[in-house]
């Protein structure tokens, strides 16, 4: 049976039962195997646009016997995975802009009966961005740790509702609504960020600083609102 790392467990409890998932960026193919083994998931198709990672999943494929219920497929992003293949979707360990760049283009995303599971490293801010501004609605946010770093795991769907949000939002998202433990610890991690570009363009661009000192202050905001409702 296959262990995942923290990181993959908190993918993985965020897949809802299905009968058809896909993997986009599978590398070793640990979660769809993992998701086939504890039945909650029926078939997948596990997907990279290296040939590299395909090789190591195979391996996976193979010591488990899954050869029947996991289809490897090269590919960049969605574009070989048919709409019938993925009813849960999950895109973990890239960066932001890249995940980002893959919802746009790829219109039967937008069918209603997907379920997106997003696991960007960086750049949480683009995905946000791209979801609210394609009509999809973010259902919840989670944190985990794992060794020094924490992750963030978005699960979304499509509603047809494109909505601009404040700006902050698009940096904290839901993590303020419960800015407590790791959600914290990474709400922090973001602010600092932040304040370090703040400084780091405020000589040459002044408008630019002030427009991110502006969402450093609505972000603290809207953290210590929520952090007196939790007292």
């Amino acid at each position: 049976m296959i262990k995942l790392t923290n990181r993959l467990k908190a993918v993985a409890e965020l897949v809802a039962p299905c009968d058809a998932f896909a993997d986009i960026g599978t590398d070793h193919a640990y979660l769809p195997a993992w998701l086939i083994q504890n039945g909650v998931v029926r078939r997948a198709v596990a997907a990279d646009i290296h040939k590299k990672p395909l090789e190591n999943a195979q391996k996976t494929i193979s010591l488990y016997g899954l050869e029947n219920q996991i289809e490897l497929r090269l590919s960049d992003g969605f574009a070989k995975i048919l709409p019938e293949e993925a009813e849960e979707i999950a895109v973990a360990g890239m960066g932001g802009e890249q995940i980002a760049a893959m919802i746009e283009p790829t219109p039967w995303l937008k069918s209603g009966d997907k379920h997106l599971i997003l696991q960007p490293m960086t750049h949480y801010e683009d995905v946000r961005r791209s979801l609210c501004e394609n009509g999809f609605s973010i259902l919840c946010e989670k944190t985990v740790a794992e060794g020094e770093r924490v992750y963030l795991v978005i699960s979304a769907c499509y509603t047809g509702a494109a909505e601009e949000k404040p700006e902050w939002y698009y940096y904290a998202g839901k993590l303020t609504e419960d800015p407590t433990g790791t959600n914290d610890l990474l709400l922090q991690k973001i602010l600092k960020r932040l304040k370090k570009r703040a400084v780091s363009v405020a000589p040459s661009d002044p408008e630019t600083a002030e427009h991110l000192e502006s969402i450093i202050k609505e972000i603290e905001n809207e953290r210590r609102k929520h952090l007196l409702l939790h007292k």
